[in-house]
């Protein structure tokens, strides 16, 4: 069974032989993890089940500083990860309508297409990474957004509407193209719950993600959706508007047995193995027993796509990482 059909079974609710797995790395892990296992790709090394069709411009100011497509500049911190914290705001309340956004950049789409179009063996997802919410608080600054937001002052709305109009035409230009998923990047959790509460998800998100979840689905692709934080009170509304798969799925927030039991007939979870406090603090022993309770817990019948919580940072172990490989191989269905 090729590595792309195990996740079409999985996405399908159907048993495979061996529970897929995906691992991402940052460049900080990568370099640590050659040096004890040379290769060329460390994702194909650990048997990655995905590829992703990228469009994200990262033009690098400084080391440590660099500027996307829409004009905001990410400072790296010193965790050895790949996003940053916005350090300006490229629209105010009085500036919406007029920001300009950017043109399609052609070159980047095409590279993120091609890489999808060259591997017909893994599953393959075009990532839309803040493709919302987060793309508004990048760009108005998350303080002023929420305000505006809880105050229902119309710059809130209206940036929405604008950020919702640019990916839908994005995804006008590449839903043609053969791969199998998108993958929608928008963090709406804190540790506790929903970061602007049910009321305003309902009002100014929920509507957005529907319409292109709907544009996805009428184009015949599956819907995976990455979000941080603890948000099951949104499960069967997620469920209500078409999300086939939901990560990351943070194991020291949910109850992984009935999360899998009240909603793992119509969401198919990915993730679960945490990078917060498990992976960088245990034994390859204990990583290895725990990831074996974790696939037998979320895998049976399918619905399920093994992997770390996001990607994997230089304080991880690569050794923990090949004792999660180890684990997949193990658990045979």
């Amino acid at each position: 069974m090729t590595y792309r059909q195990r996740v079409i079974d999985a996405l399908n609710h159907k048993q495979t032989d061996v529970t897929p797995s995906i691992f991402e790395v940052t460049k900080g892990f990568a370099a640590n993890y050659k040096k004890i296992y040379p290769c060329e790709d460390v994702e194909k090394d650990l048997n990655s089940h995905a590829v992703f069709g990228r469009y994200k411009k990262m033009e690098f100011l400084k080391d440590d500083l660099y500027e996307d497509l829409f004009g905001v500049q990410w400072q790296l911190g010193g965790d050895g990860g790949d996003i940053g914290i916005p350090v300006n705001r490229v629209v105010t309340e009085d500036t919406v309508e007029e920001y300009e956004f950017p043109a399609i950049d052609e070159k980047m789409l095409e590279d993120g297409l091609n890489t999808m179009r060259e591997d017909t063996e893994h599953f393959r997802m075009f990532r839309l990474t803040y493709s919302m919410y987060e793309r508004a608080w990048a760009m108005m600054g998350m303080q002023d957004l929420l305000v505006n937001m809880a105050m229902d002052e119309p710059c809130a709305m209206r940036l929405m509407e604008r950020v919702c109009e640019y990916e839908l035409h994005l995804l006008d230009r590449v839903l043609d193209e053969d791969f199998e998923g998108v993958y929608f990047g928008d963090d709406w959790g804190s540790q506790h719950g929903l970061i602007m509460g049910k009321d305003i998800w309902d009002r100014y998100i929920r509507p957005f993600m529907k319409e292109m979840f709907d544009k996805v689905h009428s184009k015949g692709k599956y819907v995976l959706l990455h979000c941080c934080g603890y948000i099951e009170e949104l499960f069967p509304d997620l469920i209500e508007i078409g999300l086939d798969c939901y990560n990351t799925v943070q194991p020291e927030l949910y109850d992984l047995a009935k999360i899998k039991r009240e909603y793992g007939k119509d969401l198919t979870f990915w993730g679960a193995v945490s990078n917060q406090q498990f992976l960088p603090h245990s034994t390859p022993e204990q990583v290895f027993e725990g990831c074996v309770q974790t696939i037998k817990t979320l895998g049976k019948d399918g619905g399920y796509l093994f992997s770390p919580t996001h990607a994997l940072t230089p304080d991880i172990p690569p050794e923990n990482i090949r004792a999660m490989k180890k684990a997949v191989e193990s658990v045979q269905w």
